[in-house]
């Protein structure tokens, strides 16, 4: 038994004038798309209204006259989506937006012709990407780079103790701070109590440092500050302020000794040669992955000289948009709400790189699918397993947030990107560093 198909009323032909937009020409057969007008004119005889007519009875042609091109209108309306989809079926398309309808020619007689211009992604065939010239540089630490990050801890763990002594840069000063009015008796609008700051810190006016660097617990100093005409409190901007300043306590800081009980107090146990060499594993690691990181925009910028991409303009958008919902949300959580001027300079600042990451990724999705490389949910749930073990997550519950959040396509993505990397790094052509 054979049931024979109705032939498609639309004639489609696409065009490519770039490799991210297709425009779709689009011929709808006059009688087929008659009939749908017919119905729909149909469809609002049932409301339409007349002077001396009942509702739903006035004559077809009045109705026509009356609401024919509105129902024309709705028709086309109506129609452009199935000879859209019809399209992207047949001509295996992949949109990343919306079409636009760019032409349209509704004559009296003959077909009905249309344009609709649409993104997608383009269809890229990489090439030239084995045997990239790289260089092999081994993970190396500067002199001194475990020393330094042992002063960083140390600093991070100084604590602050009254200093019996005249203040130097880098000591802490509590202060009482009263700026003075014009007739140099004291402002009542701005006193300032118990005000902390440490001398030699990046921020500071100089004027306070150089008045204030000598002086010891008791000492009272008038510190005089000429604001710059673009300063940003308005309430000083331009004019010169004296400010009597009080000190009430100079405060040195204190390190502690690098020694095993210093080590043992960061990681119970931990004597400071196992520090030493903890830190060492770290700052290695670390420049391991910087220097992972490194060869890999290397490959990126190689890809991107030997396979001109462009990205369609929606996916850099979008790209651009979710950075600054990303920026917004940081800003938010420290109180410093963004702006239009903000997330302007963003955009604009971020579109070169937004489009060097998309025509990578274009690029890296080509290579994956012409060597077939892939990623199979074994190695999903490995992956999984192991980012929870290295955070102590209990394994049950991050698997759960995982998928309630979709966080495994990212993970997927991820490993999928690696993979590609590795393998160009298996067929890459290496030099000496």
């Amino acid at each position: 038994m054979t049931t024979d198909t109705a032939p498609s009323p639309f004639t489609l032909s696409v065009q490519a004038p770039e490799t991210w937009k297709r425009v779709i020409g689009v011929e709808i057969d006059r009688t087929w798309f008659d009939g749908e007008y017919a119905r729909n004119l149909g469809v609002a005889r049932r409301a339409h209204a007349r002077p001396g007519f009942r509702k739903g009875k006035v004559p077809l042609a009045m109705v026509e006259k009356d609401l024919g091109g509105e129902v024309r209108m709705e028709t086309v309306e109506q129609v452009l989506p199935r000879a859209y989809r019809a399209a992207v079926l047949e001509h295996k398309l992949v949109p990343v937006a919306d079409p636009e309808l760019t032409d349209l020619k509704l004559e009296e007689q003959g077909p009905v012709r249309m344009e609709l211009s649409v993104e997608v992604r383009p269809d890229v065939v990489a090439r030239d990407y084995l045997a990239l010239p790289l260089v092999r540089s081994e993970a190396k630490l500067a002199d001194g780079a475990v020393d330094e990050a042992l002063e960083g801890l140390r600093e991070g763990r100084a604590v602050w103790e009254r200093a019996e002594r005249t203040a130097a840069p880098g000591d802490r000063l509590k202060t009482d701070i009263v700026p003075q009015a014009q007739d140099g008796e004291p402002d009542p609008a701005g006193p300032v109590s118990d005000y902390v700051f440490e001398l030699g810190a990046e921020g500071n006016f100089a004027e306070f440092d150089a008045e204030l660097t000598g002086a010891a617990a008791g000492d009272e100093r008038r510190v005089t500050v000429a604001y710059p005409a673009d300063y940003g409190n308005e309430r000083v901007r331009g004019r010169t302020v004296s400010y009597l300043v009080t000190v009430k306590e100079v405060q040195a800081r204190r390190l502690p000794d690098l020694d095993d009980a210093f080590a043992s107090a960061l990681k119970e146990g931990q004597t400071l040669l196992e520090l030493r060499l903890a830190l060492r594993n770290e700052l290695l690691a670390e420049e391991t992955r910087r220097a992972e990181q490194l060869e890999r925009e290397r490959i990126v910028d190689l890809l991107i000289e030997r396979n001109p991409v462009e990205p369609p303009p929606s996916l850099v958008e979008e790209y651009l948009t979710a950075g600054v919902n990303e920026m917004k949300q940081r800003s938010a959580y420290l109180g410093r709400p963004v702006d239009e001027q903000d997330e302007q300079r963003y955009r604009e600042s971020g579109r070169a790189w937004a489009e060097r990451s998309l025509r990578a990724m274009l690029i890296l999705e080509a290579i994956r699918r012409q060597e077939e490389i892939a990623v199979t949910p074994a190695e999903v749930e490995a992956r999984i397993a192991a980012i929870a073990a290295e955070n102590g997550f209990p394994a049950d519950d991050y698997l759960a947030y995982v998928r309630q959040h979709h966080e495994d396509e990212r993970i997927e993505q991820d490993l999928a990107e690696q993979k590609a990397f590795d393998f160009l790094r298996s067929r890459a052509e290496y030099g000496q560093d």
